[in-house]
């Protein structure tokens, strides 16, 4: 009895505290609060408490804990670039399939809507380089889509479909991870797939469209895209919610890693296309934490040389 009581007069000391705290703020300003309520806040006995519920009432996300630089970073976490496209035809399931088999961390795939409005994976915004038909995907039903062959052109993946969202996010849940790259904006009918799969918030990272997106979820987990070390802070700022920094390899350095991880920010490096193997040496050299690829056999050999060389002794 003298427990339940305590808790409620905890509880309502609390909610007192919190509403004082409130009041103070407000007349100082709705997004700031100011040194004079700190020392306010602090005669009146609220000690920490002050600082969460301060945070908590102005909607302010605590600060993030940085992240390793591990240099070399020889245990990089590999993105499938529209899956393994090297193994089966891009922004397929047997793409996908082939990323969950060989471990990668994430695959990425490119959405765009059918006139209908469903989901479906593709990357270019006609039908004629990935498929055996012509035409807009935004001028095709999801029958007319469905129609189509994806393989046409692959001895053994002739017949293959062109997937929808739903079929990738059901081949890929609890298997992998989703790097998103919406290629033709935001619909409601996205998101809700993004959650009933479970990708929606902590397996998943968005690129492009993420300043649309943000206006359906302010906190959604999306990757701008990082050119240089200076503008991180500011970054942030304009895109709270982001959990990664997008970066090219040729444009990667060591101090945007070493940056991005002091705020707690992961980084993506794309190698993509034949690449050179200096291009694949640097982000895991820097430390930066996926690579996505579409060379698998270039990737391979350098990791393996890379770790040859840290086995390596030191010369004298």
């Amino acid at each position: 009895m003298e427990n339940t009581q305590g808790l409620k007069s905890l509880a309502g000391n609390s909610r007192s505290k919190q509403s004082s705290i409130k009041a103070m703020a407000a007349q100082n300003g709705a997004g700031c609060v100011s040194a004079s309520v700190l020392k306010r806040a602090a005669k009146a006995g609220f000690g920490l408490c002050f600082l969460f519920l301060a945070a908590a009432a102005f909607g302010e996300k605590p600060a993030r804990n940085p992240l390793p630089t591990r240099t070399p970073n020889l245990e990089i976490m590999r993105s499938a670039h529209r899956g393994v496209s090297a193994y089966a035809p891009e922004n397929t399931l047997p793409a996908i399939r082939k990323a969950i088999e060989l471990g990668y961390a994430y695959v990425e795939i490119d959405v765009r809507y059918t006139r209908d409005g469903a989901p479906v994976l593709m990357h270019d915004g006609s039908l004629l380089r990935t498929t055996n038909g012509w035409g807009k995907v935004s001028s095709k039903s999801l029958s007319e889509i469905k129609k189509l062959d994806a393989g046409f052109w692959r001895v053994g993946f002739r017949g293959t479909e062109v997937p929808t969202l739903e079929q990738a996010l059901e081949l890929m849940q609890g298997r992998i991870k989703l790097y998103l790259d919406l290629k033709q904006g935001v619909r409601p009918e996205l998101i809700v797939l993004l959650k009933r799969y479970g990708f929606y918030p902590d397996n998943l990272v968005v690129c492009c469209a993420i300043d649309e997106l943000l206006k359906y979820e302010p906190e959604a987990p999306v990757m701008p895209f990082l050119g240089d070390a200076g503008p991180v802070e500011e970054l942030l700022r304009q895109y709270p919610s982001a959990v990664a920094f997008d970066s090219k390899c040729g444009q990667l350095t060591a101090e945007m890693v070493r940056e991005a991880h002091r705020h707690g920010v992961m980084v993506f490096t794309d190698a993509l296309g034949l690449s050179s193997e200096k291009c694949m040496r640097r982000p895991i050299e820097f430390g930066a934490d996926v690579i996505q690829f579409d060379n698998l056999r270039l990737y391979s050999k350098v990791l393996a040389r890379m770790k040859s060389e840290s086995r390596a002794p030191a010369e004298n």
